[in-house]
């Protein structure tokens, strides 16, 4: 016996196609209407002191006085009166050779180096560079560096050089021969022949 098929059982295969126009709309019309957006965050009372103790050292300049540590970049000022400033880089002895130029618009003497620099001299008046305008010279003294001036304290810091620098005469060292043992080249004669 044959069985009717039921009316209430699904078909194996549904296929219905819609307008994805209208669903588009729907959901543009849903981002449209919930246009704002809700943050919510909670904070306990603890938390918030200790965040706003944070903030209010560090931006009104306390923290100097509620952080033990230093901050790089945070530097405490008890005096605003009295700027901070870099301290300076300290003079130092040093020697220079070069060639000694005159600059009749500063009226200085400056001794351009074998690298192209130039270096202000600073002399005392009874020191008479002039008759060494030209000529390579040797000067020793208290040097700064951000001012690139050196500062000649009396003549006998000064040392007129010949115009070219003379080569240090050095000996290079020559190996020396020395005759080896060649060894014997003849196998057959040394070694046993084994059958």
């Amino acid at each position: 016996m044959v069985q009717a098929p039921k009316e209430n059982d699904p078909p194996i295969v549904d296929v219905k196609v819609r307008n994805p126009i209208t669903y588009i709309k729907k959901w543009w019309k849903k981002v449209i209407e919930n246009e704002g957006i809700f943050l919510s965050f909670r904070v306990r009372p603890l938390t918030a002191i200790a965040v706003a103790l944070v903030v209010t050292s560090l931006t009104l300049g306390l923290g100097k006085f509620v952080l033990p540590f230093t901050i790089p970049f945070f530097e405490y000022n008890p005096d605003p009166a009295e700027p901070i400033v870099p301290t300076p880089e300290a003079w130092k002895e040093t020697a220079y050779t070069g060639t000694l130029r005159y600059s009749e618009a500063t009226a200085k003497y400056y001794l351009v180096t074998t690298s192209s620099e130039a270096i202000t001299l600073q002399v005392p008046e009874n020191i008479k560079l002039s008759l060494y305008v030209g000529r390579r010279i040797f000067a020793t003294g208290k040097y700064y560096k951000g001012t690139r001036t050196l500062v000649v304290a009396s003549a006998s810091d000064t040392e007129l050089l010949p115009s070219a620098p003379s080569p240090i005469p050095t000996i290079s060292p020559t190996p020396t021969p020395v005759p080896t043992e060649t060894p014997n080249t003849d196998a057959s004669e040394n070694s046993p022949v084994s059958l």
